[in-house]
């Protein structure tokens, strides 16, 4: 079970990372709800900044889960032992 669970939230983090490095570069991102009723929220959401924090959120993601990958599969016996000094 534990497993599982570590395969399923590396692929959420995988996922939500992608997600948040394509999402603010693409037209949808200002075309919503809150970027058509308050125009404060329009104007932040059309800054380069923000979308690129943004970005930079989805690319820690995507980093978080390269690592839980990598520690799953040291976990697994799939990869050699580190070595000791």
């Amino acid at each position: 079970m534990n497993r599982l669970l570590a395969i399923l939230y590396i692929i959420f983090c995988f996922e939500m990372g992608v997600f948040l490095i394509i999402f603010p570069w693409t037209a949808l991102w200002s075309r919503n709800y809150f970027a058509a009723n308050y125009p404060w929220v329009s104007s932040m959401m059309r800054n380069y900044f923000l979308r690129g924090a943004v970005s930079g959120i989805g690319l820690a993601d995507i980093w978080l889960a390269i690592y839980e990958l990598w520690r799953l599969r040291r976990e697994l016996g799939l990869a050699p032992p580190r070595p000791t000094r």
